[in-house]
């Protein structure tokens, strides 16, 4: 069945003309097959089975799964893309809070232990003997009694965890979009490159999973992972931006690698801001609620 794109007059049969105003079927055709091109491309499908494929595929190859994300994702997908991993960032900085927070008579120990070890060395054994029996160790053992006080600001971690993340996000495009412009005479399209530093920085988030699990057996294998992950994004990153905008490779890495580390160090200040700011509120309330 066809409409006349003109008048809208349904066509039956085999008709060349619209019966109604006289314009030619194979002109009907095009511009319906215009028409609904048009609409696809606007209105892209997006379920929740390409979701899952799409961050699949960027975990376990992030070169050829950014290559495809890059070509083939619409703006609708790279919103929800974006708002997916933000949202998985600020459950993931409730969870390693909530890690510390279990762990805490255990980090203790360890750092009293390292300290006491310094001590024993400067001062001698007797210091160090004097300073378990004192009321270092003691008082170590008794912050299981103030765990069940803590009252974290769950809400706030996950709201700013997000934030941050996007901030890091936003950082890093910017600093590629001007170092590119600047430096190179290659046009681009600068959703492109969002899209590029979008699925490129995915490897951190996984590798951020898999630090907090090994975090639990020791805290270096947690460190390495996370180091592991910011390495594999920024080889990701440089080798899409190097192939999609055909930018020099010695450019491209110069300009990948200093924005890399730019974002990293701006996350890091904002992260260490919102500690700062809301760790004394923290202590305080637990303090407060341990002496009632």
């Amino acid at each position: 069945m066809t409409y006349c794109s003109n008048c809208g007059c349904k066509i039956e049969g085999d008709k060349l003309f619209c019966p109604n105003c006289g314009t030619k079927i194979n002109q009907i055709s095009s511009l319906n097959q215009k028409k609904e091109k048009s609409k696809e491309f606007s209105e892209p499908n997006f379920n929740s089975g390409e979701i899952i494929n799409t961050l699949k595929t960027a975990s376990l190859s992030p070169v050829s799964g950014g290559k495809d994300f890059i070509a083939t994702a619409h703006q609708n997908h790279v919103i929800i893309i974006t708002i997916i991993l933000a949202f998985l960032q600020g459950l993931l900085w409730i969870w390693r809070v909530n890690q510390i927070v279990d762990n805490l008579q255990t980090i203790s120990i360890k750092i009293a232990s390292s300290f006491s070890s310094v001590i024993a060395e400067i001062f001698g054994q007797s210091s160090y003997h004097d300073m378990i029996s004192g009321d270092l160790y003691p008082s170590i053992k008794n912050i299981t009694q103030f765990k069940s006080f803590i009252n974290m600001p769950y809400g706030k971690i996950f709201i700013v965890g997000c934030a941050i993340y996007l901030l890091g996000i936003f950082v890093l495009f910017i600093l590629i979009y001007l170092g590119i412009s600047m430096l190179s005479k290659t046009k681009f399209a600068p959703f492109t490159l969002f899209k590029a530093v979008i699925i490129a920085t995915f490897p951190i988030l996984s590798c951020e999973i898999i630090s907090i699990l090994f975090s639990y057996f020791s805290i270096y294998l947690g460190i390495f992972f996370i180091i592991l992950g910011i390495l594999i994004s920024i080889i990701t990153l440089n080798i899409l931006i190097k192939e999609n905008f055909k930018i020099n490779e010695n450019l491209c890495v110069l300009i990948v690698s200093i924005s890399f580390l730019i974002a990293l160090v701006t996350v890091f200040i904002s992260t260490l801001s919102f500690i700062t700011s809301n760790l004394p509120e923290v202590i305080g309330t637990t303090i407060n609620l341990y002496n009632k």
